[in-house]
Formats: C-alpha cells, sequence, structure tokens
C-alpha cells in the first residue's frame, strides 16, 4: 500500500479492531482513535499479536463530544500532512435518553456528528491525498430511520430504535451531501452496511430486554472481520476510486431504502449539523 495513513474511529474492538488490523495488513499506517489509551494501546498489542510489524498510532478522544475530537483532529493534522483514508465507524446504542456534557443527545452526537466534523476537521489532509476516501459505516437500520430536525435527540419521545435508525439514516444522508456540496470531488466517500455483526453494540447502554434481544439477534451475525470487509475494500479497492456518494453492502453497491431517498430532508440535516458542530465553511473553501 506503499504507506497510505488511515484512521478509524472506534478501533479498541469489533469492527473497528478488525477494520485497524485488515488495513495495517496490508501494510498502511493506522492511526485508531479510542475513548482512552488504555483502551487503545490494547487494541495495538491485539494488532501486534497478529501482525507484529504493523505501523500503529493511537489518538484519544471521547467520539460523543465534538471538543475532544477537535483537540485529536488537531493532534492528528500537526503530525500528519496527508491522509488517505477516513473511516468514521464508531457507533453506540442506548435504551434510554441520554445527553453529553455538551448538551446534544449520545446517541446523535456518536453516531452522525462525529461522523459529520471528523472529515470536516480532515478534509484538508485528504485533498492532499492522491486517493482521499472517506468510509461511513452506515447500516440497513435507516430503514427504519426518521430525521427528527425539529428535536433530532428524540427528547420528548425516546426509543433506543428510533435514535438508533435516525443515526443509520444521517450516515447515508451525510455521505450524500458530502458528495452533492463537494466543492471539487477530489476525496470519494463511501457509505457502507457491515452486516448484521456479533459485536457487544446491544450490551453496553441497553435495557436488560434490549440486551436479551441483541444476544438472540446477534447469534446469526457474522464474525467483526466479516463485518469490516466493506469498509476495507471501500477505503483500499483501486478499481472504486472515484466511485463516489454510493451505499455498499458485501463489497458490492447498493440501493438505499425510500427513507434515504429525500435530497431536501439532506440538506436540511446537513445545515443542522454545520450549525450544532459550529462550522461555517465545512470545506475550508477547498483551499
Amino acid at each position: 500500500m506503499n504507506k497510505k495513513t488511515y484512521i478509524v474511529t472506534g478501533a479498541n474492538n469489533g469492527i473497528g479492531l478488525e477494520t485497524s488490523r485488515a488495513l495495517a495488513a496490508e501494510g498502511a499506517k493506522v492511526l485508531l482513535m479510542t475513548r482512552t489509551a488504555e483502551k487503545g494501546q490494547s487494541a495495538m498489542n491485539d494488532i501486534l499479536s497478529t501482525h507484529p510489524n504493523a505501523d500503529l498510532e493511537n489518538f484519544v478522544a471521547e467520539m460523543s463530544l465534538l471538543g475532544d475530537i477537535r483537540k485529536a483532529c488537531t493532534s492528528i493534522l500537526e503530525q500528519h500532512i496527508v491522509i488517505d483514508g477516513l473511516v468514521n465507524n464508531v457507533g453506540t446504542w442506548m435504551s434510554n435518553y441520554e445527553v453529553t456534557k455538551e448538551g446534544i443527545e449520545t446517541v446523535f452526537a456518536t453516531n452522525h456528528l462525529s461522523y459529520f466534523l471528523m472529515a470536516h476537521m480532515l478534509y484538508p489532509a485528504l485533498r492532499k491525498s492522491e486517493d482521499g476516501r472517506i468510509v461511513n459505516v452506515a447500516s440497513n437500520a435507516h430503514s427504519y430511520g426518521k430525521i427528527n430536525i425539529a428535536d433530532p435527540g428524540y427528547s420528548k419521545n425516546y426509543h433506543g430504535l428510533k435514535s438508533n435508525g435516525q443515526s443509520k439514516l444521517a450516515n447515508l444522508y451525510f455521505t450524500f451531501e458530502f458528495f452533492n456540496q463537494q466543492p471539487d470531488h477530489r476525496v470519494s466517500v463511501y457509505a457502507v452496511s457491515p452486516g448484521l455483526v456479533k459485536t457487544d453494540i446491544g450490551l453496553k447502554h441497553t435495557s436488560w430486554l434490549h440486551t436479551l434481544a441483541w444476544k438472540f439477534r446477534r447469534r446469526k451475525g457474522q464474525t467483526p472481520a466479516e463485518g469490516a470487509r466493506t469498509s476495507v475494500f471501500c477505503a483500499t479497492n483501486p478499481d472504486i476510486k472515484g466511485v463516489s456518494g454510493k451505499y455498499w453492502e458485501s463489497a458490492k453497491q447498493k440501493e438505499v431504502f425510500e427513507s434515504a431517498q429525500n435530497p431536501e430532508l439532506g440538506k436540511q440535516l446537513w445545515a443542522l449539523s454545520e450549525e450544532m458542530c459550529c462550522i461555517k465553511d465545512y470545506f475550508h473553501s477547498s483551499k
């Protein structure tokens, strides 16, 4: 891979860990973003146990906090002039309504705004790559998602399925609108579905009923390594360079559900996201 540099969020376990491992196996430098330094070191040790020559770095950020993301990205840009790929992989699922210390509902902040802000912060470095790519890990859960522009946190009628479905639908609208608004299309953007994967996402912040349901459902899922394949494919495959603004599953383009076919809603979500992230010039004037 001639020492390309990739960033993977939510890299300490599950799909993010296996995405990082696969990229490292292809010879890339991988920057793992994890919640704590301890989690990052554990993830790097795990990858090094299977790929001793892996070139890894860890950057710490609580991905539900915009301030943390800004600080981490600033550190990354100070050390890396060119970024070849960003894999927005981090995700969470919550049974109950919770807000971050910045006052934003946690699932929306983590699953959508982190993607939006990461791409904004790192865009100048991605544009310097000969083949810059952004991979947004979405899901077929967008099929039941509804974007609540007036109340994106669903504070008045919260349910874990509502917040998750909205966030995964937001990943698609972000991908499509990034493609539409990007001034020069120098950076390719892909939304991917990993499919049903045996991870712990449904066990960490969930009620006993949701925990039980996830344990039952995930039994039919793929391994995290299998779930990472489409992310790695879209981040690295030379044959799809420039095939931007599409949705992918099993390394193939896939049609989105009707819920993701409203361009005007995508524009509204983009404007809301810029406002929530305090962004005035998303593409940095493309300079």
